[in-house]
């Protein structure tokens, strides 16, 4: 007999919302990609060869396509996560970029970073978020391992 392990690869979900002036008028619910980096990291923690975990969100101005090889985003700016959460075997990350942060960046990609600032995925969106002062963004990026 011949076992064939059916678990699935890590993959992510990545849901936003952008406030202008506390109103929604923009939403996104998309998937990500996990980067060589985010599942070098993975099986790092695994070993015990790493404690840094996922802590923070970033954002850039980088329209180019997500790439496995993706180490960072282009203009980059990171934020700390506002929770982590695990049920089963998914992580959520919920995370806001508040009005006072991020101003003034066109922002087009989004990406998750552990501690040490190893990127672990990476979603570039097709549109373009205007960041300023009345731009609130609220989301939340679930790992399905």
């Amino acid at each position: 007999m011949v076992f064939q392990d059916s678990t699935k690869p890590c993959r992510g979900d990545f849901h936003l919302a952008v406030y202008k002036d506390g109103k929604i008028i923009d939403r996104i619910d998309d998937h990500n990609l996990v980067v060589d980096a985010g599942r070098i990291r993975l099986a790092e923690l695994a070993a015990g060869k790493s404690g840094s975990c996922i802590t923070k969100i970033g954002v850039g101005s980088g329209s180019t396509a997500e790439a496995a090889d993706d180490t960072e985003l282009e203009g980059q700016q990171l934020f700390p996560l506002t929770s982590a959460t695990v049920d089963g075997r998914d992580a959520r990350f919920d995370f806001l970029i508040d009005n006072s942060q991020a101003n003034g960046l066109k922002i087009h990609e989004f990406g998750l970073f552990c501690a040490d600032g190893t990127m672990f995925s990476h979603r570039v969106r097709t549109g373009l978020i205007e960041k300023e002062d009345d731009i609130q963004i609220k989301g939340y990026w679930i790992l399905h391992f």
